[in-house]
C-alpha cells in the first residue's frame, strides 16, 4: 500500500512571518542553528516563564508567591516545584533561588504547620570573581575546574522542613549561571572574563527543564516549573542576545510582570507586545497596586483577552520579612496559579484536537485522505527560524523541533535571503 508522508497542521498565528521578523535569524552562527534542531520541552507539566516590563517590578516575588500557591494547592498531595533562575548577577549577595530556597519554607509553615517539604538549592555555574569574596584573591584553580571563567565550586545546600515522617513535597532550586556584579548579564560576562555562549545556556535551561519529567500523583501533573529571566523582556542575556530572542526556541508560556508605577502602562503595553510579536503567549500580567489603577487602561487595551492581576503593594521598609504581604496576596497567587493550570490544559488538549480537526477541514493535494491516520498528521506548534516546534505524543507530550526543508517558492525559499518579502 502507498505511505502518505506526514501532513501538517499548525494553529499558531505566527507560523509565517514576513522577513523583518526574522532579522535577528540572520546572523544566527551555524553551530546554533545545528543546535537549536536538538531544543524540546515536556508538556507533561506546566511550565512557565516569569518575565517583567523592567528591572525591580518584583519577578523574584511573583515567583516565590506562585511557588508558595502551587505547594499549598496540592496538600495534602505531595507536590514538586521546580525554579529556575538561568542569568544571576549580583551573586552571591543577591541570590534569587536562595531567596525562593529560603521563603518558601517560611510561608508554607506559616499556612499549613503539618506541611514537609524538601528543599534544595543549587548553583551550577559560578564566575572565578564571583567566587573569590569566599576562596580569597590568591584563588590558583588547583583542584578545581575552570572553563571559560567558570569554576566548578559546587555550590548545593539542602534541608527537610516540618515534623512530618512522611515524603512530603519537593522545592528544587537552580541557578544555571552567576557573575559577581549588580549590572546586566552581558557586562557582568565581558567585565569578569566569564562568557557563555546562546547554545550553553539553552542547553543547560533543557536539562534543568527535565527536572520533574514523569512525576505524577493520583489527579494527574502535580509538578510546577517556574524559569525567572533577568530585567526586563529585552535585557541583553550573557551574550548580548536579548532574553526574548536567546529563550524563543523554547516558546514557554509567559507570565509579565507589568509596572505599576507612573509610566507604567507604556512599558508593560511595549513589553507584552515585545512578547506575543515574538510568538509567546501570555497567560497573564500581573503587577503591583501603587494606587494609580494602571490595570484598567491596560485591561482596556488588552481587550480583556489577558487577565491582569493586582498585588497589594509592597511594603519598603528592608528589615520588613514580607511574611504579611505573602499572607494577604495569596488570593491573588491562588487565582494566577488556577490561570496557569487552565492554560496549560488548554494548550494541551487544543494540540490533541488538531489532528482529528485538520482531517476534517483541511484538502491535502496528492493524497488519499481515507488512508491518512491521525497518527500521521504532524501538528506544528509555532515556528523559530529554520525550524518547527513540533507537537510529539509520545511520553505524555512534548514540543520538539523539525527543520523546515520544504523549500516551498510560494511560502519558503531555501535560504534565509529567499525568504516571502525578502528586499
Amino acid at each position: 500500500m502507498f505511505q502518505h508522508p506526514p501532513l501538517f497542521f499548525t494553529h499558531s498565528r505566527h507560523f509565517l512571518r514576513r522577513r523583518h521578523h526574522h532579522n535577528h535569524h540572520l546572523s544566527t552562527p551555524p553551530l546554533l542553528h545545528r543546535f537549536l534542531s536538538t531544543i524540546s520541552h515536556t508538556l507533561s507539566h506546566p511550565i512557565y516563564t516569569i518575565w517583567a516590563a523592567n528591572t525591580g517590578l518584583g519577578k523574584t516575588l511573583v515567583s516565590t508567591g506562585l511557588a508558595a500557591s502551587s505547594l499549598l494547592s496540592s496538600s495534602p498531595s505531595p507536590s514538586k516545584l521546580v525554579y529556575i533562575k538561568p542569568l544571576q548577577t549580583g551573586f552571591p549577595l543577591d541570590s534569587d533561588s536562595a531567596f525562593v530556597y529560603r521563603k518558601i519554607p517560611q510561608i508554607l509553615l506559616r499556612c499549613n504547620p503539618q506541611s514537609t517539604l524538601l528543599a534544595s538549592n543549587q548553583t551550577l555555574n559560578v564566575s572565578i570573581q564571583a567566587e573569590k569574596p569566599k576562596i580569597g584573591n590568591n584563588f590558583s584553580g588547583e583542584g578545581r575546574t575552570s572553563k571559560n571563567g567558570f569554576g566548578d565550586f559546587g555550590y548545593y545546600e539542602e534541608r527537610k522542613h516540618g515534623i512530618g515522617e512522611e515524603l512530603g513535597s519537593e522545592l528544587i532550586c537552580k541557578t544555571m549561571y552567576a557573575w559577581k556584579e549588580a549590572i546586566s548579564p552581558h557586562l557582568a560576562a565581558e567585565r569578569e572574563g566569564a562568557n557563555v555562549e546562546d547554545s550553553d545556556v539553552l542547553a543547560l535551561l533543557k536539562r534543568c527543564l527535565e527536572i520533574g519529567v514523569g512525576s505524577k500523583g493520583n489527579g494527574g501533573s502535580t509538578v510546577l516549573s517556574l524559569v525567572e529571566t533577568a530585567g526586563g523582556v529585552a535585557s541583553p542575556g550573557s551574550s548580548g542576545s536579548l532574553q526574548c530572542d536567546l529563550y524563543r526556541p523554547f516558546r514557554l508560556p509567559s507570565i509579565l510582570v507589568g509596572d505599576g508605577r507612573l509610566g507604567g502602562i507604556s512599558g508593560t503595553i511595549s513589553a507584552y507586545e515585545s512578547l506575543t510579536i515574538r510568538g509567546y503567549d501570555v497567560a497573564a500580567i500581573v503587577l503591583e497596586d501603587h494606587g494609580l489603577k494602571n490595570e484598567v487602561p491596560l485591561l482596556s487595551y488588552l481587550r480583556n483577552r489577558v487577565p491582569v492581576l493586582v498585588l497589594p503593594s509592597i511594603p519598603k521598609d528592608p528589615s520588613d520579612n514580607l511574611m504579611e504581604w505573602f499572607v494577604e496576596s495569596k488570593s491573588v497567587f491562588d487565582s494566577l496559579n488556577v490561570i496557569m493550570m487552565s492554560s496549560h490544559q488548554k494548550r494541551t488538549d487544543r494540540l490533541h484536537e488538531m489532528p482529528k480537526k485538520a482531517q476534517e477541514i483541511f484538502w491535502w493535494p496528492f493524497t488519499q485522505h481515507k488512508l491518512v491516520s491521525e497518527e500521521k498528521v504532524t501538528v506544528i506548534d509555532s515556528r523559530c527560524g529554520e525550524n518547527f516546534s513540533v507537537h510529539k505524543v509520545k511520553d505524555d507530550g512534548c514540543i520538539t523541533q523539525m527543520f523546515d526543508a520544504c523549500a516551498s517558492w510560494w511560502t519558503q525559499g531555501p535560504n534565509a535571503a529567499l525568504q516571502v518579502g525578502s528586499d
